[in-house]
């Protein structure tokens, strides 16, 4: 899950958040009290908002160990209304969601919002939804938006490793036994 506390990325952390919402066509269901559908969104910080670099997961939703039913990897649920919003709030801002094979299995949209705590997951307030100038469409490199996710989160993962291994290394001892041999180490 992201991390989008106020302490790493300032007052305001969950205000105007960059989203990626990725809805998948097997993800509704009805609500079984009042046959509304049901929609449990994949919402995502986008990759070039300025508090993806350096996060390893940018899923609003953490991953379930064990979900349960009626529950999908690194979603929340949201009302028909709801989802309505977020497709009117990203307008033309939207790319299909294709499988190994190249078939539609659902559409990313972009989009900008304020962030809310409902059940313990983190949630799209659907009332501060805006229109967002980031892409979901491939980037320059013929990426898709899921590829652009996955490489902004490796390559923080990366980046952690490299820093983890770094301060684990053995710093030299100095080995010089006089003044002068030290002094005379330094050239």
């Amino acid at each position: 899950m992201v991390d989008l506390r106020s302490r790493t990325h300032g007052p305001g952390a969950t205000k105007g958040v960059n989203l990626v919402v990725l809805a998948y066509d097997d993800r509704v269901e009805s609500d079984a009290g009042t046959e509304e559908p049901v929609h449990h969104l994949d919402a995502r910080v986008h990759p070039g908002d300025r508090r993806a670099p350096g996060q390893t997961e940018l899923a609003l939703v953490p991953s379930k160990d064990e979900p349960s039913e009626g529950e999908f990897e690194n979603s929340a649920r949201y009302t028909a209304a709801q989802f309505s919003a977020v497709v009117d709030a990203a307008g033309e801002n939207t790319a299909p969601l294709l499988d190994a094979q190249g078939t539609v299995v659902g559409h990313a949209y972009g989009v900008k919002a304020d962030l809310l705590i409902n059940g313990g997951d983190v949630v799209v307030n659907t009332k501060t939804l805006e229109a967002t100038e980031l892409s979901v469409d491939a980037d320059e490199r013929g990426l898709a938006i899921r590829a652009q996710i996955d490489a902004s989160t490796a390559a923080a993962r990366t980046a952690r490793e490299i820093a983890k291994t770094r301060k684990n290394q053995v710093k030299p001892e100095f080995t010089a036994y006089t003044k002068e041999e030290a002094l005379s180490s330094e050239g």
